[in-house]
């Protein structure tokens, strides 16, 4: 499977605290992408704890039955809130560190799609398709108290994370199963330093063009940039075979 990952800094901040990574092994493929938690201390620390935390799991203890995805995210998810927590140990001040996570595995008839946050998942078929729904203060009205969307765009913070992963944070995960057909061309991962500022059809524009994984993830990246993008900038562009 063919994929390709790239981070930018962003014209705005002067840490990247995004992280994101592609491993494989002969069964699937694993893409995770993390946004440490901007404006806290400690977001790159959380980012990259997580991702070494998945790591170590998918290389030790990647189950060979779907069955048990589930669990397996959990266990992983425990590991790398532990290993924070055991960071956080040595100064008290990064117990309030948090990191988004989006992540999906792909095997050969399905797609299996985790996330916690505001970090997507997409799914590219000639149409651009969001999987994931963004763990934010508007969304909680929507699904709560049946906000309208646009009367829960005016909430004062609506763009607020309601859902983390870090030692003081409260996680929302939430789980998806998508069937993998002959039309479906991409798994694409993002941060809110894109998807949040570029729109859907020059999202699909750019991902429809001939061009190769690589440019056309550079190109994400210099749209949202254009878009007037504040934050760190990360994608990772997974091909279907």
């Amino acid at each position: 499977m063919n994929y390709t990952t790239k981070t930018d800094t962003g014209v705005v901040r002067t840490e990247n605290q995004d992280r994101v990574a592609v491993f494989k092994n002969e069964n699937v493929t694993f893409g995770i992408l993390c946004d440490g938690m901007g404006g806290h201390t400690g977001g790159s620390y959380a980012a990259s704890i997580t991702i070494d935390a998945f790591e170590k799991e998918f290389n030790k203890n990647f189950p060979n039955n779907s069955k048990n995805y589930n669990k397996w995210f959990l266990k992983a998810v425990s590991r790398a809130k532990k290993e924070m927590e055991s960071f956080a140990n040595e100064d008290q001040n990064l117990l309030d560190m948090g990191t988004t996570v989006t992540c999906v595995i792909i095997a050969k008839e399905e797609a299996y799609i985790f996330n916690i946050g505001d970090s997507r998942t997409y799914a590219y078929n000639g149409l651009l398709h969001q999987i994931t729904k963004d763990h934010n203060l508007r969304n909680h009205y929507i699904e709560k108290f049946g906000y309208s969307d646009e009367k829960a765009a005016t909430l004062m913070g609506a763009a607020a994370l309601t859902s983390a992963l870090g030692p003081r944070k409260k996680s929302k995960i939430d789980s998806i199963i998508t069937p993998i057909d002959k039309d479906l061309k991409y798994f694409i991962l993002t941060s809110d330093g894109i998807h949040d500022y570029i729109s859907k059809p020059n999202f699909e524009k750019i991902i429809s063009l001939d061009i190769s994984l690589e440019e056309k993830a550079e190109r994400l990246i210099i749209s949202a940039i254009k878009g007037k993008s504040s934050d760190n900038l990360t994608v990772a562009i997974m091909e279907v075979d």
